[in-house]
């Protein structure tokens, strides 16, 4: 179908000096308004710049450039955690979904490799890095592309609290949904592949999942093939590359917090779109980075009281973050399928 997914200005957050609280507010008001309806919206003015997004894309290529035997100098362990590393194309399955969608996803295979970068100061999961002579300057540029995007993080986070018209107590407490050093860094590259393996019930780029966390962040290369469910529809959407945009999804613990004011938004990366698909020579390799906010491990995810009402009773239980993830996180990977 033909849509335009949501495009968010938040100018308004990242050039203080130039903008009115008014101009929060509006641009605010919209993003929670994309977000309410959708579960996701794309953003400009995060403050992350085309030079360093284009910087960004170049260590990705070097990074999955690398010969295999070079890539599994940094393994991804034979478990969910630490949740850090390289892990190869079929090491992943399909993350889990609560419907039907999600339900037949978990038999597809993953057609892609990733590695999982934590914050340096993460005390419960070490990152795992490759030899500093395999590839020179990737530690290095990998720990301040974090800390950069940590920081991203807190501008929808503020628009959010901004736009809902949250009070200090509330504000507060949504704050505890973004933790800077337990959240994580995805660099995700998707080989080559013919568009009939795509189109087969065995093997998917990445199969249709919501993601556990508060939110996440996602920066595509120019070959598209990123889908979001509309939730009222129920049809998948092309979510477009464009230039500048970042794409900010709902994920569980925001859908939790808010009672389902903003749900957690499935999505998948699949066929490109008909208008950029490639013809029978096979769709080309497509390249992101993910950053995954969440709330401290430890950290018990309640809903916000404003959000439950006789009309609109509670759907949640409070949950600890860590024990939610772990129950997920057994469904997100099959290990040892090198």
């Amino acid at each position: 179908m033909t849509f335009t997914i949501p495009t968010v200005d938040l100018t308004a957050f990242t050039a203080i000096s130039t903008h009115s609280d008014a101009d929060r507010v509006r641009a605010g008001q919209a993003l929670v308004a994309a977000l309410h309806r959708y579960g996701f919206a794309k953003v400009t003015g995060h403050g992350f710049a085309k030079d360093e997004v284009d910087q960004a894309f170049g260590w990705n290529q070097k990074l999955f450039d690398l010969p295999f035997a070079d890539k599994v100098k940094a393994p991804h362990p034979p478990g969910p955690f630490p949740h850090r590393g390289y892990s190869g194309i079929d090491q992943s399955g399909a993350p889990p979904s609560a419907d039907a969608v999600g339900n037949s996803s978990r038999k597809i295979s993953g057609l892609r490799e990733s590695y999982e970068v934590g914050s340096e100061d993460d005390d419960q999961q070490q990152n795992i890095w490759l030899p500093e002579e395999t590839l020179p300057g990737f530690r290095n540029y990998a720990t301040s592309l974090y800390e950069k995007l940590a920081g991203v993080g807190s501008v929808p986070l503020n628009a959010i609290g901004v736009g809902l018209g949250l009070d200090e107590k509330e504000r507060d407490a949504l704050e505890q949904l973004a933790s800077h050093r337990y959240s994580q860094l995805r660099f995700l590259h998707y080989p080559a592949v013919s568009k009939a393996r795509l189109q087969s019930d065995v093997f998917a780029r990445l199969p249709a999942h919501n993601d556990w966390g508060s939110f996440t962040m996602l920066f595509q290369d120019e070959n598209d093939g990123l889908e979001l469910r509309d939730p009222q529809t129920q049809e998948f959407i092309h979510a477009e590359p464009e230039e500048g945009t970042l794409v900010l999804n709902i994920g569980d613990m925001l859908g939790r917090f808010t009672n389902d004011y903003f749900k957690s938004a499935v999505h998948q990366v699949a066929v490109p779109s008909p208008d950029t698909a490639a013809d029978e020579r096979g769709i080309p390799a497509r390249r992101s980075i993910a950053f995954f906010v969440g709330p401290v491990p430890s950290h018990t995810v309640a809903t916000l009281p404003r959000f439950v009402s006789s009309d609109n009773p509670g759907r949640y239980d409070p949950v600890r973050f860590d024990e939610y993830g772990a129950v997920v996180s057994k469904y997100h990977y099959q290990v040892g399928n090198i």
